[in-house]
């Protein structure tokens, strides 16, 4: 009884200890999805900050759809920077 006891924590040990272990690789790859989440959002936005700057022609707009269009660019320029230092690959196929 002693026996089946001593495996049964052995084995739930094992269990918690894969659980730790796995949150963690788990967490930076939920963390390295975000950020890859993140770029194509970014990269969707300095898109349409570009189409909307097509079709604009009053001055102030103008000068709006210039602003949004590096603004988003400078975002998105930054996320690519953080994804190359944390080593993230991101699949643009």
């Amino acid at each position: 009884m002693e026996k089946d006891i001593a495996a049964y924590f052995e084995k739930l040990t094992g269990r918690v200890s894969e659980i730790f272990h796995s949150t963690d690789d788990d967490t930076k790859n939920k963390d390295d999805q975000e950020l890859i989440r993140c770029i194509h959002n970014a990269m969707e936005e300095w898109c349409q900050a570009e189409k909307f700057f097509e079709y604009v022609s009053e001055p102030e707009l103008v000068d709006y759809a210039i602003f949004r269009i590096e603004a988003s660019k400078k975002r998105y320029m930054y996320l690519l920077k953080k994804a190359k230092e944390k080593g993230v690959r991101i699949d643009c196929g």
